[in-house]
């Protein structure tokens, strides 16, 4: 994916900052208006409004399986999982597996599926 600020191939994560600052002040809660924390979707701005972000374990295994595939590297997987947990977004919250927990929060009414 290219970063949107370079149209370069992407070294960051281009969907992880806020674009509000550290303090996360903006000047207008208006949710029509363009510059307001409501339309600010930042996985930062999402997290400070309550947003919780699940990884699932599982599927992270899987990648890295598909990783040493696609590219033919030495690692293992548990290597390569190893690296990629130890860079994930701060707050997110690595589940074993990601059907289980989405069962576990329906059931508790605290989670809901939407298609659009």
């Amino acid at each position: 994916m290219d970063d949107p600020l370079t149209g370069q191939p992407a070294v960051r994560n281009p969907f992880l900052v806020t674009k509000a600052g550290p303090d996360m002040q903006r000047v207008s809660q208006d949710p029509n208006d363009e510059n307001s924390s409501l339309q600010d979707a930042s996985i930062q701005a999402l997290q400070a409004r309550g947003v919780q972000f699940l990884c699932c374990h599982t599927a992270t295994e899987e990648q890295a399986r598909a990783l040493i595939k696609q590219y033919v590297l030495a690692q293992q997987p548990e290597e390569i999982v190893k690296d990629l947990l130890a860079h994930t977004v701060p707050g997110v919250q690595v589940v074993a597996a990601m059907v289980s927990a989405i069962a576990l929060l329906q059931s508790e009414g605290h989670y809901s599926y939407v298609t659009v």
